[in-house]
């Protein structure tokens, strides 16, 4: 008699400890959850502004042949409405959040104007068309 109620005293320890990993690993998947959620795209392997800047930066150093004056300049530019436009896209409304993407674009093309010379800054309007284009396109 002992024995069987022994091991029906083990069998409610097991089972009462296998219920407390599998609630804590509950808990480990929800928290994750949030956490992932909250993240937004970042979390889901978005780039960062610094990141969609530096990427602008370069591309435009390479395209308009920037100078090591105008640069950091840029760079300065192009990280300072790249964190606007983030907080942009986080509008809900549509109309609205295109609204402001458009005021953000030309008031980045203003401040891009005075550092670059007419043939760049001309150049730089027709990449950001040529991009528009593609992005109307859409992937091949």
């Amino acid at each position: 008699m002992k024995t069987n109620a022994s091991n029906i005293q083990r069998q409610g320890l097991l089972s009462s400890a296998l219920s407390k990993t599998l609630a804590f690993i509950i808990v480990l998947v929800i928290a994750g959850t949030s956490v992932f959620a909250q993240q937004g795209g970042q979390g889901q392997g978005g780039p960062t502004p610094e990141d969609r800047a530096k990427r602008q930066t370069d591309m435009m150093k390479t395209q308009l042949n920037l100078t090591a004056a105008q640069e950091p300049k840029v760079a300065d530019i192009n990280l300072k409405y790249a964190k606007k436009m983030g907080d942009a896209r986080d509008i809900a409304d549509t109309a609205v959040q295109h609204k402001t993407m458009k005021n953000l674009q030309s008031l980045k093309e203003k401040d891009l104007k005075v550092v670059l010379t007419d043939t760049q800054f001309k150049e730089y309007l027709k990449l950001v068309e040529e991009m528009k284009n593609r992005r109307r396109e859409g992937p091949r």
